[in-house]
């Protein structure tokens, strides 16, 4: 049985199947802005996930080319599984009819968790 803090492998093999399918950004939303974020934030709670972001940023880098990053992370302004598939439109669509929840404490603790991200990637 695989272990629960060891998904990033298989979540670095689906974005290489996502960027062939749908292109850089696209996969790029997914491993960095839903599912690294995801194991950021996991990992304040759990030492199996913090071990693991070394590796997992590292495999990050073997997948993405620098300068695919650094453009991504410098035009990111939305994360989550609703950052990459939604359009500026379409969220603000849900937003507004009330579909997305949204917490300052949320927001503030993402900004805090991509400027970690940035540093880790862009080293």
């Amino acid at each position: 049985m695989e272990e629960y803090h060891k998904i990033w492998i298989d979540q670095c093999d689906a974005a290489e199947g996502i960027k062939e399918r749908f292109g850089t950004t696209k996969a790029l939303g997914y491993l960095i802005g839903e599912k690294l974020i995801s194991f950021v934030r996991a990992s304040r709670d759990d030492p199996d996930f913090a071990a693991e972001i070394p590796l997992f940023v590292a495999e990050i880098k073997c997948v993405f080319e620098p300068n695919e990053i650094r453009g991504y992370l410098e035009n990111l302004h939305r994360v989550g599984p609703l950052g990459h598939v939604c359009t500026d439109g379409e969220f603000e669509l849900l937003r507004t009819a009330g579909a997305i929840m949204e917490s300052p404490i949320e927001g503030a603790e993402d900004v805090l968790i991509v400027e970690r991200i940035k540093e880790m990637l862009l080293k």
